[in-house]
């Protein structure tokens, strides 16, 4: 009998972390999720108990702090050694007009969705190193299109679009794959909040906002969680392990060149 996967999982309380959390479930995998809500973290720790069947660990911890980056490290290492997949979803980066937009903004972002991931890969890299394991960071779009009123994001996206690129090298060495996925605009509570801001911002409607949005890139809606759920699965199995260093936009075909 094939000994089932375990698969960790971060800002996987809620959309496209919890969308790829029940994929890899659904597939027989064991589920360790990371939020900084332990009620929303517990609520789907058990959905996806009670659908899959299989075993579903959590730790709620503040990814943003050093303090929370290593209680995860240690819950990870104590409860879930074995684990052979490290997804990277946590991210909450905010947008707004750069010269009135506070700095703490930028100094929040790479809190949560850079360095959270430089200490959870530094933390347990050796574990993906003994198990020839996947890393996969989900970042964004905007790492390639750069927008004066989502400078914090695009700054973030960017800066952890390199740091994936070059540990993916160190992946070669090591015998981890190391890959990215940017989604484009997908149906989360994320993009509802950025396109309420862009409605307050341009004093519209937010029905007129969300049109705006779609028309900028000439799509007819945006993509589901569940659709980039599809592809992190796709890439962190033993038929692609050729597939390294890979840079995946899923964004409908329509991301600007720069």
């Amino acid at each position: 009998m094939t000994k089932k996967r375990k698969i960790v999982i971060t800002g996987s309380s809620k959309g496209i972390g919890k969308s790829i959390a029940y994929k890899f479930a659904e597939n027989n995998c064991d589920i360790f999720i990371i939020s900084s809500n332990k009620e929303n973290l517990k609520k789907v720790a058990l959905g996806i108990e009670k659908k899959t069947k299989t075993t579903v660990k959590y730790c709620a911890a503040n990814l943003k702090t050093k303090e929370g980056c290593n209680l995860v490290i240690n819950e990870v290492k104590e409860q879930f050694d074995s684990f052979d997949t490290l997804i990277f979803c946590a991210g909450d980066t905010k947008s707004g007009d750069f010269l009135t937009q506070p700095i703490e903004d930028f100094y929040d972002g790479f809190a949560l969705k850079f360095y959270s991931v430089v200490r959870l890969s530094k933390g347990l890299w050796n574990i993906l190193k003994r198990k020839k394991g996947w890393l996969l960071t989900i970042n964004g779009g905007m790492a390639h299109t750069p927008d004066p009123n989502f400078m914090v994001g695009g700054s973030v996206n960017a800066a952890l679009q390199n740091f994936t690129k070059a540990l993916s090298k160190k992946g070669i060495l090591d015998g981890v794959n190391v890959n990215s996925i940017n989604p484009g605009m997908t149906s989360t509570d994320r993009l509802i909040s950025i396109i309420k801001g862009n409605a307050k911002r341009e004093k519209i409607s937010f029905a007129k906002a969300k049109k705006n949005a779609l028309e900028s890139l000439n799509l007819k809606r945006f993509s589901t969680p569940e659709e980039i759920a599809e592809v992190a699965f796709f890439i962190c199995q033993t038929k692609v392990r050729h597939l390294n260093g890979t840079e995946i936009n899923l964004d409908g075909g329509k991301k600007p060149t720069i």
